[in-house]
C-alpha cells in the first residue's frame, strides 16, 4: 500500500475541518487525533479552520480545493464546498442531531475505524482514480479504466485467453458498459472484475475478481480469472487466486462462500481449484454452456 499512498499523496495535501464544529468542547472525537497524526506522518497537512468558511480558509492560505479532503459534521460546511472539487467525509455528531450530511461523499460513523487507506480511497473515488486493491508477489490488481480498453481488446483477440470468457462488445457499446461498470459496480459494491498487472513492467497480463450472480434463487459471490497466454503455466493464476481469496476473507465482502463456474473441459482451471481447496458441488447451464460448479468457504 505504501507505493499507492505516495502516488495519491502527491495530489492530496490537506486534511481540513472546522475546529469549532468537530471539537465544540475543545476535544476532538475519539480516534480523530490519531488519524490526523497518521496522515501527518504521510505528508498530509491537517488544518483546522477557526471562525471562517472553508473556501475562505483555502483562499487565505493558497490551498487548492482539489488537493483537500474535508471532515464535516454539519450540512452548512458541506454546502460551502458544493461545486468545488473537494473530497468530503461526513461525521454524525450527537450535538448536531438534525444534520443529514447528504452532501458528503461518504459518511464515517466512527473515526476509530478509519485509517489513511480509507482516506485514500475516498479521495480516489472523488477524483475518478482507480483503486489498486490487491498486491501479490509479482502482480497487482486494480480497477478498470476506460483507457485500458485498447489493450484489453488485444488480449481478447487471442483465443487461448478468451476461449472461456464472454466476448467483448463492439467498441462504442463496450465503452458505455465499462463506464457504467466503473460508476456503479465498483462504487456501490467496492469490488468487481479487476485488471491484473505486472508489478515491475506494469504490463496488463489478465483479468480477475468477483462478480455477483443468482444461483438457486440466491445471490452468490463468483470468483473469475484469466491470465495472458505468455504468462500461463508459471503460477500466476494460483498467485492471483490466492490473493483474491485472501481479499474476500480480509475485507468481509458479505459472503461466507466463494463460487467458481468452470466450463466443462477447462481442465487447467479445474485442477487449480482443487489445489486451492474448492469442492465440486454440481453442474448447470450458463450462457448455453455446460459448467461445473465449485465452492470454497472463506
Amino acid at each position: 500500500m505504501a507505493q499507492i499512498w505516495c502516488t495519491v499523496m502527491d495530489k492530496l495535501q490537506y486534511l481540513l475541518y472546522k475546529k469549532q464544529e468537530l471539537a465544540p468542547n475543545g476535544i476532538l472525537p475519539d480516534g480523530l487525533g490519531a488519524l490526523l497524526n497518521e496522515a501527518g506522518r504521510r505528508g498530509v497537512i491537517a488544518a483546522g479552520a477557526i471562525g471562517q468558511t472553508l473556501p475562505g480558509f483555502m483562499k487565505l492560505h493558497g490551498i487548492l480545493p482539489e488537493a483537500t479532503l474535508t471532515l464535516a459534521a454539519t450540512d452548512q460546511t458541506l454546502l460551502e464546498l458544493c461545486g468545488l472539487p473537494a473530497a468530503t467525509i461526513g461525521y454524525p455528531m450527537a450535538c448536531y442531531p438534525s444534520e443529514g450530511l447528504y452532501g458528503a461523499d461518504i459518511i464515517a460513523e466512527d473515526f476509530r475505524g478509519v485509517d489513511v487507506s480509507f482516506l485514500e480511497r475516498v479521495y480516489q473515488r472523488k477524483h475518478g482514480i482507480s483503486w489498486r486493491v490487491i498486491e501479490t508477489k509479482r502482480c497487482y490488481l486494480r480497477e478498470m479504466e476506460l483507457s485500458d480498453l485498447p489493450r484489453l481488446y488485444e488480449l481478447y483477440q487471442d483465443s487461448r485467453f478468451s476461449r472461456y470468457l464472454e466476448p467483448l462488445h463492439p467498441w462504442e457499446e463496450e465503452v458505455k458498459i465499462t463506464r457504467a461498470y466503473i460508476e456503479y459496480m465498483y462504487r456501490f459494491y467496492g469490488f468487481g472484475m479487476w485488471l491484473v498487472k505486472d508489478r515491475v513492467t506494469d504490463e496488463l497480463i489478465g483479468r480477475a475478481g468477483f462478480s455477483l450472480l443468482e444461483w438457486h434463487g440466491q445471490p452468490v459471490l463468483e470468483m473469475g480469472y484469466a491470465i495472458a497466454p505468455a504468462r500461463q503455466r508459471q503460477g500466476y493464476a494460483t498467485e492471483v487466486c490466492r490473493g483474491l481469496l485472501g481479499y474476500a476473507k480480509k475485507e468481509g465482502l458479505g459472503y461466507e462462500k466463494v463460487y467458481c463456474f468452470v466450463s466443462r473441459g477447462n481442465l487447467g482451471s479445474i485442477g487449480l481449484l482443487g489445489k486451492l481447496g474448492f469442492a465440486y458441488c454440481g453442474e448447470c447451464m450458463r450462457d448455453k454452456r455446460h459448467v461445473e460448479i465449485f465452492v470454497k468457504e472463506v
